[in-house]
């Protein structure tokens, strides 16, 4: 029988960033206007001998610009992004959701790939982080640490750790798909119970 479990996590703060989200926009949307502006000053001055001076000083002026768009959008980004996780038989796919309505594939691992499974500060991490080449987060709530659940997997470019923030039923679904126990660190234990816990109260 094929499993099948998916898990969104929802970001609750985007309701109520919703007036400093739109002024985020029309900031950047001013920077990249004046950013246009800057450039298409040089075409006055093109054949003109001084062409390369003129360019040289409207880039400068447009580039403050440009990089306060691009920092604006990943600051909007952050602040404005859910996730999905999703479980099958044989991969585990952790999907961006920005604004939510855009949905973008991050991660797409085969779980046979995940070499640890375990709760973030505990022992088993500080044992195989070093092992990692790069680490991703992919989740919303980065206050509570109790709550965040690190993974260790291979993949083409190397070993990579991704932070996730699962629910009780994700937990029980990836050692259902992942065979082999050893996989999970020891704090998976009392990360469970600590989920069926709150499940109950």
């Amino acid at each position: 029988m094929e499993q099948f479990y998916e898990q969104n996590v929802v970001n609750h703060n985007i309701d109520e960033r919703t007036k400093r989200t739109r002024l985020l926009n029309i900031l950047q949307m001013a920077c990249i206007i004046l950013a246009v502006f800057a450039l298409m000053t040089c075409i006055m001055f093109i054949g003109s001998k001084g062409f390369i001076v003129y360019f040289a000083i409207c880039a400068s002026v447009a580039c403050p610009f440009i990089l306060g768009a691009v920092i604006i959008n990943r600051i909007n980004k952050r602040t404005n992004t859910e996730y999905d996780y999703t479980i099958d038989d044989e991969t585990l796919k952790i999907s961006a959701v920005y604004y939510r309505n855009r949905r973008k594939l991050k991660y797409n691992m085969k779980l046979r790939a995940i070499e640890s499974v375990g709760v973030f500060d505990s022992e088993g991490y500080k044992k195989v982080e070093g092992r990692a080449q790069k680490k991703h987060l992919a989740l919303v709530n980065y206050e509570d640490e109790d709550k965040i659940v690190y993974i260790l997997y291979n993949s083409e470019k190397g070993r990579k750790i991704v932070f996730i923030e699962p629910d009780r039923g994700f937990v029980i679904a990836l050692k259902r798909g992942v065979n082999a126990m050893t996989v999970f660190d020891k704090s998976i234990s009392d990360f469970e119970k600590k989920l069926d816990k709150e499940d109950d109260a």
